[in-house]
Formats: C-alpha cells, sequence, structure tokens
C-alpha cells in the first residue's frame, strides 16, 4: 500500500478509535448507575454494547498495528533540549528514575516531547518499579485524551555505555508493550549522559532536532555539555 494511503488509514483508524473510547468512557458511567440503582436488566444490555465496544477496539488496534508493520520504520522524533531535560530529571538523585513518554504523532512520525509521570511502588539505586495503579490510571488518561504511549525512559546506574544496555526486566517490560500493539520505544540513560533508544523488533529510527546530542552507534547517542543543561 502507497505511504500516502497508508496514512489516511491510519488517521481513520485513530478517529474511530477516539470515537469508540469517548463511547466506552460514558457506558462505563452508564454501568456504574445501573449497578448503583440495581436495574439488572439494563446493566445486561449495557455490559453488551460495552463488549462490543471493547471487541471493535481490539479489532481496530490489531489493524493498525499491521498497517504499522507495512508502513515501514518507525520514526521518532526529539528535542535535543527535551532529551536533556529528561536526563536530568531521571539523574537528579542516586534512585533510579522511570518515566512514559507521549506527544503528537504527525504524518507517521512519532514526536516525543512531553512526560507523563506516575508513583512508584519500588525506587532504590538499582531498580525502579511503577505501582501498578497508577500507571494503569495514566494509561487511561493518554486514551482519554487521544494519547498513547510512544516511549518510557528511565536511567541505569554507572557511567559509560555499557551502562545503557537494557536489564532482562527491560527487555521483559518491553516485549509486553511491543506484544499489545503498542509503538513505544525505549531508552536508557546512563549517569554520564549516554543514552541508547530501543525496540526488540529493531524497526526504528531516532531523528534528534537541534544539537548536543552525538549519535556513537546507532541508536545510541552522548549527550554533551550535561554538567551545563
Amino acid at each position: 500500500m502507497q505511504t500516502s494511503k497508508v496514512t489516511a488509514a491510519l488517521q481513520r483508524i485513530r478517529t474511530e478509535q477516539d470515537r469508540l473510547l469517548r463511547r466506552r468512557k460514558r457506558l462505563l458511567e452508564a454501568v456504574e448507575n445501573a449497578a448503583e440503582h440495581r436495574k439488572n436488566f439494563t446493566l445486561r444490555r449495557l455490559c453488551r454494547r460495552l463488549e462490543d465496544a471493547n471487541s471493535r477496539l481490539e479489532q481496530l488496534e490489531a489493524v493498525q498495528s499491521e498497517l504499522e508493520r507495512d508502513h515501514g520504520t518507525r520514526e521518532y522524533v526529539i528535542s535535543s533540549l527535551f532529551l536533556h531535560q529528561c536526563f536530568k530529571d531521571l539523574t537528579k538523585n542516586s534512585f533510579e528514575q522511570f518515566f512514559f513518554i507521549t506527544g503528537c504523532e504527525i504524518d507517521g512520525r512519532f514526536i516525543l516531547d512531553q512526560k507523563a509521570e506516575f508513583e512508584h511502588s519500588k525506587r532504590n539505586a538499582v531498580a525502579v518499579v511503577g505501582e501498578p495503579k497508577s500507571t494503569h490510571r495514566l494509561l487511561i488518561k493518554l486514551e482519554e485524551f487521544g494519547h498513547r504511549l510512544l516511549a518510557h525512559f528511565h536511567s541505569h546506574p554507572g557511567n559509560g555505555l555499557g551502562m545503557t544496555l537494557p536489564s532482562i526486566t527491560d527487555r521483559g517490560f518491553q516485549q509486553r508493550l511491543e506484544s499489545a500493539g503498542y509503538p513505544t520505544v525505549a531508552a536508557i540513560f546512563s549517569r554520564d549522559g549516554y543514552v541508547r533508544f530501543f525496540r526488540l523488533d529493531e524497526n526504528l529510527t531516532i531523528a534528534i532536532h537541534g544539537t548536543g546530542a552525538e549519535e556513537v552507534e546507532p541508536n545510541v547517542y552522548h549527550l554533551s555539555n550535561i554538567h551545563s543543561s
């Protein structure tokens, strides 16, 4: 399929997803009200409609994932200024830090430009774990605003390029996201300014807008002047 046709098809899918997400939100509110007032017949009818909406969303996500794979390599665009700010936030103390990234999707390109933070259930110098309820609420909020989880950034202890290599836990989390159809890219930051972007399917290109980030390996960068950023 031609690139322009794929882009148009993806836009139609996202428009329909937005409509269904709004409908699902209204249905969930109606289900809660029917359950509270014990309107059993109405509750059963609403639950069937909710199942239909969820089924339709799952179908659209499957088609979307297939089109995105056929569309070619995923391109992620990020400002070097935003990248430096993320580094500063991720390394502000000795504990590991972790947050999600969202942003605009323009002509099939993913613009990484907004942090989406959540609570942590565990956080120390060598590990960080998101609190499940908090991350779930955040993902619901992104859906409500028509946004997707585009990236997750976290820090590792230590210096050097090798400290940006993903752990088994990192790879497992990324695998779950890719298997679920998320277009998400991961980024790992060392304490001295190295950043590694990765997807397990290796379907990515990174475009840095601005200066201050030098590519040292494919999809691996070193941030300059980090102590003055």
